[in-house]
């Protein structure tokens, strides 16, 4: 929007030195100038209101910082963007039962070395305004180990996981990610809008 801040009314060069000025142009220009302040004052509220809850701290990597500009649940639209990102978390190799907190990123990265459970933890789960529908990409590896690595996905609180029909029944990670990029990663969505259910989609096992 255009401010309504008005300052060419205001006459820069009054007064003039060495006569005898009129006050009436004194008052006038107090009189913008306070109308100015007042119009500048509505709209810095307002800008303040609609953005409030706006962080503009820059997220540190090393420092673990504020994760950029926290938006509040603003709807973004007729946006387009152009070079863009999703934030890839790289989770580590895991021996213990592991959370997916949808607050790391949207593409998480887990190198699995034990038989193990995986439950998820903030995705969205309510129908609030706006209402909004959470979805991470995990690319699962294990660790080369012969058998394999069994893992379970569960979930608390009476939500139920609903699975796509290729989903495997026994869900078993046998490749290792090795060096250069080598290994042969399971890849699979997780997204849910509702708090009594989770949609897991087995994309599939990605071969060199």
């Amino acid at each position: 929007m255009t401010s309504a801040i008005n300052f060419t009314s205001i006459n820069e060069n009054f007064p003039v030195a060495g006569q005898d000025n009129d006050t009436q142009v004194f008052r006038d220009n107090f009189d913008t100038i306070k109308t100015s302040f007042q119009t500048a004052y509505t709209e810095v509220t307002a800008l303040q209101a609609a953005t409030e809850g706006l962080a503009l701290d820059a997220y540190d990597e090393v420092e673990a910082g504020v994760y950029g500009s926290n938006f509040n649940n603003r709807i973004i639209h007729s946006a387009v963007l152009q070079n863009s990102f999703e934030r890839k978390f790289d989770g580590g190799n895991i021996t213990a039962p592991l959370t997916i907190d949808y607050e790391n990123g949207n593409y998480q990265v887990y190198r699995i070395g034990a038989n193990t459970t995986i439950d998820f933890l903030n995705f969205p789960d309510d129908e609030s305004v706006p209402s909004k529908n959470g979805k991470v990409t995990l690319e699962l590896y294990g660790d080369g180990n012969l058998g394999g690595r069994t893992v379970t996905f569960s979930t608390s609180g009476g939500t139920v996981i609903k699975k796509n029909a290729t989903f495997p029944t026994t869900f078993t990670l046998t490749s290792a990610e090795a060096a250069a990029g080598a290994g042969n990663p399971v890849i699979i969505e997780v997204w849910q809008n509702k708090g009594d259910r989770i949609f897991l989609n087995y994309v599939g096992q990605f071969s060199s």
